[in-house]
């Protein structure tokens, strides 16, 4: 810098000059005369520009320090980014991490691979008894899922939802169970989901309690179709009605069965509705009582007080011995 200035000075043609040098090296050189100044003025110019010159060392030294930093920052990005880095796990162990984190897959897999804790006996199962819920995926043992199972078809529970009391989507399916309920309780689960398949209108059940088989309903669609009461359970080979539900009402027909009281309509009392309609005897209106005729008209007395023709069952008066029903 010193020989810059005496150069300056010497192209200024001998003239003391003070040279101030600028932070940018295109601008050009100042020269200052000496002359108008005092001693103490040209010491404090010399001082700044010293000054400058420090100034302008410091800033070429930081340039130098940031273009260094930038040229390696690729190499640390690459290896936080690019390159899976190795990171130790809880166990002391490393492991790999790549710029998305573990994939769903690999996460599975070691999942599955370690076991889980069934929610309902909170143990710890090996990944082979693992039991999942159709739809919603969650994950039982299929020790628990036996039990589940085995207390919704003791119910008659047909359609049997996801354990978990929040899920309201899962289902467990039949096809799902085959290997994990035992086969008397997976055959009874399959009749009842066909049960509950079939609609109500086409199936009836054996009247017999000792049987209750389900069966279908082939009386037709109505209208014209002859209406099929006599019918044999094909399982335990009894009689019944299958218009009326209930065991086969011999010598009554369905209209008059249905007449009866719920009392009334034990295999004893049909016995003796059978036997009343082959010696031909009346019932009274009122008490409900059978009587018979020895002899004489169609007007009768009960014991009971009340007066009806045995013919028709008609109410009659004391003094008119004329059913006005039947007229006799």
């Amino acid at each position: 810098m010193e020989n810059s200035a005496a150069d300056a000075a010497a192209a200024a043609g001998g003239a003391d000059v003070i040279y101030i040098s600028s932070d940018d090296e295109d601008e050009e050189i100042r020269i200052l005369s000496a002359d108008p100044y005092s001693p103490e003025e040209i010491q404090i110019q010399e001082v700044i520009l010293l000054s400058l010159d420090y100034s302008r060392a410091a800033a070429a030294d930081a340039d130098t320090a940031q273009s260094s930093a930038s040229s390696s920052r690729p190499s640390a990005a690459a290896s936080t980014f690019g390159e899976p880095s190795s990171l130790p796990d809880r166990k002391g162990k490393s492991k790999l991490l790549s710029e998305d984190g573990p994939s769903e897959s690999t996460t599975t897999r070691r999942w599955r691979k370690r076991g889980f804790t069934c929610i309902i006996c909170m143990d710890k199962v090996q990944a082979s008894e693992e039991f999942l819920v159709n739809v919603c995926s969650h994950a039982f043992c299929k020790s628990c899922i036996g039990g589940y199972v085995a207390a919704k078809v003791s119910d008659n529970v047909a359609a049997i939802g996801c354990p978990d009391p929040g899920c309201e989507e899962g289902s467990v399916e039949i096809g799902q169970c085959r290997d994990i309920v035992p086969p008397e309780l997976f055959g009874r689960w399959s009749v009842s989901l066909w049960e509950s398949s079939m609609g109500e209108t086409t199936k009836c059940y054996c009247p017999f309690k000792d049987c209750s088989a389900m069966l279908i309903n082939d009386n037709g669609d109505g209208g014209d179709a002859e209406e099929i009461a006599e019918t044999e359970c094909p399982h335990c080979h009894r009689m019944f009605c299958a218009s009326c539900r209930v065991p086969w009402h011999d010598g009554i027909d369905c209209k008059e069965f249905r007449k009866l009281g719920n009392d009334e309509k034990g295999k004893e009392d049909l016995m003796l509705k059978k036997l009343a309609g082959k010696k031909k005897w009346q019932r009274c209106p009122q008490c409900r009582m059978y009587v018979e005729k020895s002899a004489g008209c169609t007007f009768m007395r009960c014991r009971c007080g009340f007066f009806f023709c045995y013919n028709c069952a008609a109410p009659m008066t004391k003094l008119v011995h004329y059913c006005k029903k039947c007229n006799r």
